[in-house]
């Protein structure tokens, strides 16, 4: 039975159809010997021929089901693979007992590869709705933003306007210019600010390595933390919507040492190789418990950086710990050109 069991389909179909040849062969040779070559009488065809008819009725039938038992177990792997391709993820091949070694391999293949690709669709409909929350969350904060700074200077831009109608000389208005122009600046300034953040041209223009440079010196305008930088490794250009990436997650890593971190002093370091192009920010601050469940924005900007690689194939490591500082670390695939 093990033996049998081993054997491969093709085997066993050959099998199935010498057995059923070999017993025809002797149901034939004994229908010759008693009803046709008999010593003592002449042949009786009427009742060999229909014995031999009805044997080989009966062996091609025993033939047909033992070849359907032996293909049940093809039958229900393709159905399960043709309903698994139709859209139904709940599909698995059955495993049948005393099927041969290769199907049962094929079967257990196809189960296991079903099972991982459900997990994967889940894994990316998690991750979609992460991402889109992330995305939500940075519209609110840029909404905050625009209300709370551009909109308020120009809402007292505004207002200053308004008085200058009901100033009485000349003389009152150019006393209010220096005031209103001031504050005109002020909101200019926070857009540009907000346009920066949002996509720096310097990125689409020269790329990822002046991009980070700018950045870097744009945060040591409100930062006391000096950044020592090494990204000469990034002066080759990769594709847009890698460079985008890489530059979000700077930007998210080089946020945090600003709000969270007080830092001293931080090091902004690229690497590459012919499989990967690494980024590491790391700095000297408070540094924190990655895995604590009360990070706050501090955690939703993490996340998102690692949303944000994992789409592109990318992965994020976090190594922080109370007291010791942060390094974040960026790895992206690369194709090893230029």
């Amino acid at each position: 039975m093990r033996y049998l069991q081993e054997m491969s389909l093709l085997y066993r179909l050959v099998a199935v159809s010498t057995i059923a040849a070999a017993a025809m062969a002797v149901f034939a040779l004994w229908v010759t010997t008693e009803h046709i070559a008999a010593p003592h009488s002449g042949p009786h065809w009427n009742v060999a021929i229909p014995l031999v008819a009805g044997g080989l009725i009966v062996t091609l039938a025993i033939v047909f089901a033992l070849t359907r038992v032996v293909l049940r177990p093809v039958e229900e792997l393709e159905t399960s693979i043709v309903t698994f391709g139709e859209g139904d993820t709940s599909a698995r091949a059955r495993r049948y007992p005393f099927t041969d070694a290769q199907l049962t391999r094929l079967t257990l293949a196809f189960n296991h590869m079903a099972d991982l690709l459900v997990e994967k669709q889940a894994k990316l409909t998690e991750m979609s709705s992460r991402v889109i929350a992330a995305q939500e969350d940075e519209r609110r904060r840029l909404s905050r933003e625009l209300h709370d700074d551009a909109g308020q200077n120009l809402t007292t831009i505004l207002l200053g306007l308004k008085r200058l109608e009901t100033l009485g000389s000349l003389e009152e208005v150019r006393e209010k210019l220096p005031s209103l122009r001031g504050q005109l600046s002020a909101a200019l300034d926070g857009m540009r600010s907000l346009a920066w953040r949002l996509r720096p041209s310097v990125l689409d223009d020269l790329g990822l390595a002046a991009a980070v440079r700018s950045s870097v010196a744009e945060f040591e305008t409100v930062t006391p933390t000096k950044v020592r930088l090494d990204v000469e490794a990034l002066e080759a250009r990769i594709p847009g919507d890698t460079e985008i990436v890489l530059y979000r997650v700077f930007q998210e890593a080089m946020t945090n040492v600003v709000r969270h971190s007080r830092a001293k002093t931080a090091r902004v370091v690229a690497s590459r190789d012919e499989h990967k192009l690494r980024l590491t920010v790391e700095d000297d601050g408070d540094g924190f418990a990655p895995a604590s469940n009360s990070l706050g924005e501090r955690g939703i900007g993490l996340f998102g950086m690692a949303e944000r690689l994992a789409l592109i194939g990318g992965v994020l490591e976090i190594h922080s710990a109370p007291g010791q500082g942060t390094t974040i670390v960026a790895e992206i695939p690369i194709d090893g050109r230029a």
